[in-house]
């Protein structure tokens, strides 16, 4: 291992290509001091980390220097297409040391931390020379002392602004006695100049602002500011203005074509806002744009309505382009008119989703074969289905996996079969049939959040059904409509409500998987023909893209809450109460209806070191309960782990519940029944990305979790609750298990996988195998079926590497990234 160290070594020793007077700058670091009086350090010293004029170069696959393949391919006879892919794909031009640019970058973090209020920092470099032809460069950085802020003043010498801008100042983000920090200032404009804006003020320019006086005399550590509005340099930058006419243009080209143009325009006039068309009718009817035009004539004008008709307009998605054109009429020098132009888009569109996955179930043994799964999507878009804005979207998908070595055994060559449909309408407004003004005037509902609602919500309806059919084992056929709303809060955050829902689920078992639930009562109970019914209520669906900050971290969440037969729960229990009675109705014909709720949340973390390399991280936790009458949740709610976006070293319901042991599995020594499900589901994704090369980029990733039941299964099921301690439990025929807490049934998987980025998809490839197993492993004569009274030692949940083959790689192929 040494010997290969020191090959790596001096066969990328770049200094050899230096001249005398070069030097290669391989590493900079900031030493930040004044101790605990710098507030937030840690951010502080990464913003002067950023500020630095040059960077060293970085390593290909973490061991090689990068402007190493640069220097050994930049010879005059390096000209072959090797030569030029190594120097450019995976080399980097060298960064040389430079003393001009250190002193500059040292200035530039004394002046950034004067802009925080240090106003006594200082800055400088130190070069490390120790070893020859390279630098590492040390930036001493002291801030002082930062002050305070003592008073706050705006003043303008317009009446009207000077009276907004002494109203705002109990929302002012520079007060007293807080940190003075320039960069609240830059807010501090922004809010006010929004504020003056939608007063009224339409050209008020935030550089109408003068720069922020500071006066540090009167008080040691302490600053008086005063905020000034310039004078103005043009007449109409400080006149308060009232919209004047509205005119919307339905059908606006920037070319209009020879006939068009022959055409007169036909309009009509709704609310005082005039719409024209050059078509013998609107495509749209006029009442839908209206009620999508919040600049309304005679009103005072509003930024914030200006926006909002751009969103809204632009949310009806039936126009490729909306431009709102703001134009002065001198005879009304104090009003805007607004013509707003509308370029329709396709009003019918088609397309098509392919995908391509690889499912590895060999494992080295006979009898079992790898599966190849493809499936095809084509969709179908109607963008004004009934002159509406109503945008009908239908969608087929089928999919089917494959075995392709099917002559060679008795496997059927179609192992999986998978068939679905999908007809959505969406309405671009939104339909309260009352609940949501219940909810308001009850004061549940915030009145913001109706506002939203009302303004950008669309009104969603839609059926799918869908048949599955994994051969040998199961096939079942779900058909649901669903009513509920889409709301787009704002450019981060997204709501997706689903009201009423009426699912039907009716599976089909072959013998083969009869003979394996019969010893499973639990997968039994929720596996039957079942009705999901939700009249008020089914689920709601919360979306938050998190955005980078300074440092380059962003934090995102999506959350789930979902239940079905809360309504009919609650009129048995009603009924009971008047009646008596305890027995719930079900319907005939051995079907029952499902009682269950269920949550999930998914916390996504990013750390973006460099455009080409961050580190991405997942948490993700499930529950599922059923209630009621119902003894299990069903099937096709529970939760699983397993597959290209989870546990990738298991096939999807390949793992756990718990610690629980496939008995049938291990006698078939494979790993073929994929029915693995639990009402709890904890996992913790990890992946650092890195460039490779051009459009390819690696990846290592690490997979912790699984799934498990919440009750205590008995012998059914043994191992699978979930357990913050340890306990024995009496095992048949006098025995006895130790079932094991939760934290030492947590699988864990590793790997490194490649990705193909073509901006708008990405082709993911991962090899992933077992690092610690959630049961312990057949090793030192131990069976884990018979596990009376023992309690392993960790070692025994670990994968053996010493029998470790290339076949038994877990392959995951997909289409973007896996979180």
């Amino acid at each position: 291992m040494v010997g290969l160290l020191a090959l790596v070594f001096f066969s990328c020793n770049t200094t050899k290509y230096l001249a005398p007077d070069e030097e290669l700058l391989v590493r900079q670091r900031v030493e930040l001091g004044g101790g605990r009086a710098v507030d937030n350090r840690s951010d502080v010293a990464y913003e002067l980390s950023t500020l630095t004029k040059q960077r060293p170069n970085g390593n290909f696959l973490f061991l090689f220097p990068r402007e190493h393949f640069y220097f050994a391919n930049s010879k005059p006879r390096d000209t072959t297409r090797i030569d030029r892919f190594l120097r450019t794909a995976i080399g980097q031009q060298p960064t040389f040391y430079s003393d001009s640019l250190s002193r500059r970058s040292a200035a530039a973090m004394a002046d950034y931390l004067r802009y925080l209020g240090y106003f006594n920092a200082t800055a400088y470099h130190e070069a490390d020379r120790r070893r020859p032809g390279r630098v590492s460069l040390i930036y001493h950085v002291d801030p002082g002392r930062r002050y305070r802020i003592d008073s706050v003043s705006y003043r303008s010498a317009d009446p009207g602004i000077d009276s907004l801008l002494q109203t705002s100042l109990p929302d002012a983000l520079l007060r007293p006695g807080a940190p003075l920090d320039l960069n609240d200032f830059d807010r501090e404009k922004t809010r006010l100049g929004r504020q003056l804006r939608n007063a009224g003020y339409a050209f008020f320019s935030n550089n109408y602002f003068d720069q922020l006086e500071i006066d540090t005399t009167e008080r040691s550590g302490y600053a008086n500011v005063y905020l000034n509005v310039l004078p103005p340099q043009r007449e109409e930058a400080y006149r308060r203005y009232r919209i004047g006419q509205v005119t919307v243009v339905t059908d606006y080209a920037a070319v209009p074509s020879r006939r068009r143009a022959r055409r007169a325009p036909r309009d009509t006039v709704l609310q005082g806002i005039t719409l024209r068309t050059s078509r013998s009718r609107f495509r749209v009817r006029p009442e839908i744009l209206v009620n999508s035009v919040f600049l309304r004539p005679g009103q005072r004008y509003s930024r914030e309505a200006f926006e909002k008709t751009n969103i809204a307009l632009g949310g009806l998605g039936i126009y490729r382009f909306v431009r709102i054109n703001q134009q002065l009429d001198p005879a009304r020098p104090d009003e805007i008119d607004y013509v707003i132009q509308l370029t329709p888009d396709n009003k019918m569109s088609a397309g098509v989703d392919l995908d391509l996955n690889y499912t590895n179930r060999r494992n080295g043994l006979p009898g079992t074969r790898n599966l190849i799964g493809l499936s095809v999507g084509p969709s179908f878009r109607n963008r004004n289905l009934l002159g509406g804005a109503e945008l009908l979207t239908a969608s087929l998908r089928a999919g089917v996996e494959v075995n392709p070595s099917f002559r060679n055994n008795r496997l059927s060559f179609f192992n999986t079969v998978d068939l679905g449909a999908e007809v959505e309408l969406s309405l671009p407004r939104f339909r309260d049939f009352g609940p949501y003004r219940w909810l308001r005037g009850l004061g549940v509902l915030p009145p913001e959040f109706y506002t939203r609602l009302r303004e950008r919500a669309t009104t969603r309806y839609s059926v799918a059904y869908e048949y599955t059919l994994l051969r040998n084992f199961y096939s079942y056929t779900l058909a649901d409509a669903r009513f509920g709303y889409d709301l787009q809060r704002s450019a981060t955050t997204s709501y997706r409500i689903n009201h009423t829902a009426i699912d039907i689920l009716s599976p089909r078992i072959e013998p083969l998987f009869d003979t394996i639930i019969s010893r499973n009562p639990f997968l039994r109970l929720s596996f039957g023909d079942q009705y999901f019914l939700s009249a008020l209520f089914r689920d709601v669906v919360y979306s938050r893209a998190g955005r980078p900050d300074r440092r380059g971290r962003s934090l995102g969440l999506n959350a789930q809450f979902e239940a079905a037969g809360t309504e009919l729960y609650l009129a048995n229990r009603l009924v009971n109460g008047l009646g008596g009675s305890t027995d719930t109705w079900q319907p005939g014909g051995g079907a029952t209806y499902a009682q269950y709720s269920l949550g999930q949340v998914d916390v996504r973390y990013t750390k973006q070191y460099s455009p080409l390399s961050s580190l991405a991280g997942r948490f993700l936790f499930g529950l599922a309960r059923p209630f009621g009458g119902a003894a299990a949740v069903p099937y096709v709610k529970q939760f699983f782990a397993g597959g290209a976006n989870s546990m990738r070293a298991w096939q999807p319901r390949g793992l756990g519940p718990g610690g629980y042991v496939d008995e049938s599995g291990l006698e078939q020594r494979n790993n073929l029944f994929l029915f693995q499900t639990g009402d709890l589901r904890l996992e913790l994704n990890l992946e650092y990305r890195f460039n490779l090369f051009s459009l390819v980029r690696g990846a290592f990733f690490l997979d912790v979790g699984n799934v498990w039941t919440i009750n205590y299964r008995g012998e059914e099921r043994r191992g699978s609750q979930f357990r913050f301690t340890e306990k024995t439990f009496a095992g048949p025929e006098g025995g006895r298990f130790v079932h094991q807490p939760f934290y030492r049934q947590l699988a864990v998987a590793g790997g490194t996988g490649f990705r193909v980025d073509l901006s708008y998809f990405v082709f993911r490839l991962d090899a992933a195998v077992p690092l610690r197993y959630n049961y312990p492993q057949r090793r030192n004569g131990l069976d884990p079926l018979e596990r009376n009274g023992l309690d392993y030692r960790e070692s025994n949940y670990l994968r053996d590497f010493g029998t470790f083959g290339f076949r038994e790689i877990n392959w995951q192929l997909g289409l973007g990234y896996p979180f």
